[in-house]
């Protein structure tokens, strides 16, 4: 029997089968560039056999294009507005790909996007909002939907007015604006989780945590603007206490189900032991839906005795853990994907008498071990469980080479990680199957390769292929990689 997963607003079938082992992995690595002005840069996509990235080089932008055989085939600068340009996101579609940025204009501060062909000609340029001479500059994030039609941009104003706007990239307009405050949102406690579905309508949960914020129960406010920014819906939804023990999030992250029509969520949490969860929880709320669904489910003693190891007698939570992604399955359950991950920062002794206590030197090393999946039937029961076991460590990096890329394709979804965090090293990969069955399997090594990769930053361009940037040494290739 077959079950379903989506992603990207794509249906894909999940089989049961075992997918082949093999050494069909393609990998072609690009040309390098060097990074000296760069402040940044963002993996386009693949257009006609061509790769593109943008780079953002502090006074001027680039297109740089990469042949079939990774090979700098043309570069491309792009004009955007002068007065202190800020790129928010970049978004491929349909042969093209857009750029949503952030400038100043006579005195006023605009949200623009530009719409360019394969070619980075551009097609067209639309000013998505007018923000007015405003006296800070926002922090504008960037949300897409699941079929990357609609962008949701948002902000934050004096702390407590949320300001949305909601961009159709197939009509190149703004769709809908929005100002709004909700009620009781304290900006340093409160955390805001904001989605947009394949339609253009809002959801935004707010968690009000009684922990952080010393209330007397936790609950989530959620908010809900239709396609047309109309009348706006609201929900209290309260969490209920266990055995008289009140319930706090300990991590959450929501996706819309556009097949479903509903938000879900999936999540972990606490009573007592801020640093430990016990469990996971569910949540849906249905279109139009009075009630919603919420459940909390904790550990079973195999997991946790997975996780930790056979030395753990009782089962009393687990620290530094956090829901990396959720996957949504047809028939309304989730797979929920989690890793362990923590950073320690220490302080080095020096013998030198020109380094004082005050300047001494400070290192931070970063953790990224095992991963998890527990699979959720649509009531919030727990179909399967597993774990798959990695170490990865390294220090003063942010983990940049660390955690891992979530591949999806109709066979199966695929975990795939660096062993190690060094310049010679093997990448590996967890085979994950509708049944919780797995298949570790080495993809490739980087010996003699000169590539640092970055899986975290991956893009997914095809069912069978992803593009991954490597940078070592301040110098940066791209690897694409064809999966059999």
């Amino acid at each position: 029997m077959n079950k379903w997963i989506r992603y990207g607003g794509i249906m894909l079938s999940f089989f049961v089968f075992m997918l082949p082992k093999g050494s069909g992995q393609q990998v072609l690595v690009s040309d390098e560039f060097q990074l000296r002005s760069d402040l940044q840069y963002f993996l386009i996509g693949e257009f006609k056999g061509q790769v593109l990235i943008f780079r953002d080089l502090t006074n001027t932008f680039e297109v740089q294009a990469f042949d079939q055989n990774m090979r700098s085939s043309w570069k491309k600068e792009i004009a955007l507005e002068r007065r202190s340009p800020e790129i928010l996101g970049i978004q491929a579609i349909d042969e093209e790909f857009a750029v949503f940025y952030k400038h100043r204009s006579r005195g006023t501060t605009k949200l623009r996007a530009n719409r360019y062909d394969a070619s980075a000609n551009i097609k067209d340029t639309i000013i998505m909002a007018d923000l007015g001479n405003i006296f800070f500059n926002p922090t504008v994030t960037l949300v897409r939907s699941a079929d990357r039609t609609k962008v949701l941009l948002y902000f934050i104003d004096k702390q407590r007015v949320i300001q949305v706007f909601v961009f159709d990239l197939n009509q190149m307009q703004t769709i809908w604006a929005k100002r709004f405050e909700p009620d009781d949102y304290r900006w340093a406690e409160d955390i805001i989780h904001m989605n947009v579905d394949n339609n253009g309508r809002m959801h935004m949960v707010i968690e009000k945590d009684s922990y952080r914020a010393r209330r007397n129960s936790s609950h989530l406010d959620v908010y809900q603007f239709p396609m047309d920014g109309g009348l706006m819906t609201f929900h209290e939804v309260n969490l209920p206490a266990i055995e008289e023990e009140h319930v706090s999030v300990y991590d959450l992250f929501f996706r819309y189900d556009n097949l479903n029509n509903r938000l879900s969520a999936g999540g972990l949490y606490y009573t007592r032991n801020a640093i430990k969860s016990e469990g996971y929880l569910f949540f849906a709320l249905a279109d139009g839906a009075l009630r919603n669904t919420l459940s909390y489910h904790p550990f079973t003693e195999s997991f946790v005795e997975s996780i930790l190891g056979k030395e753990i007698r009782k089962n009393k939570g687990l620290e530094e853990i956090k829901i990396q992604d959720v996957v949504l399955r047809q028939d309304g359950g989730l797979v929920i994907i989690g890793e362990e991950a923590r950073n320690y920062q220490r302080r080095l002794a020096s013998n030198s008498r020109l380094v004082y206590d005050g300047a001494a030197r400070s290192i931070t090393d970063f953790y990224y071990n095992d991963l998890f999946a527990l699979c959720v039937h649509p009531d919030g029961s727990l179909d399967w469980e597993t774990v798959m076991h990695k170490k990865q460590y390294s220090q003063d990096d942010f983990g940049a080479y660390s955690s891992f890329f979530l591949f999806k394709n109709p066979g199966s979804l695929r975990l795939i990680f660096n062993d190690e965090i060094k310049y010679e090293n093997t990448v590996s990969q967890y085979a994950l199957f509708s049944s919780g069955r797995l298949d570790r399997m080495s993809l490739l090594s980087t010996a003699n390769l000169n590539l640092r990769l970055r899986f975290r930053d991956a893009l997914q361009v095809s069912p069978t292929k992803i593009l991954v940037p490597s940078e070592r040494r301040n110098r940066v290739r791209i690897a694409k990689i064809e999966l059999d």
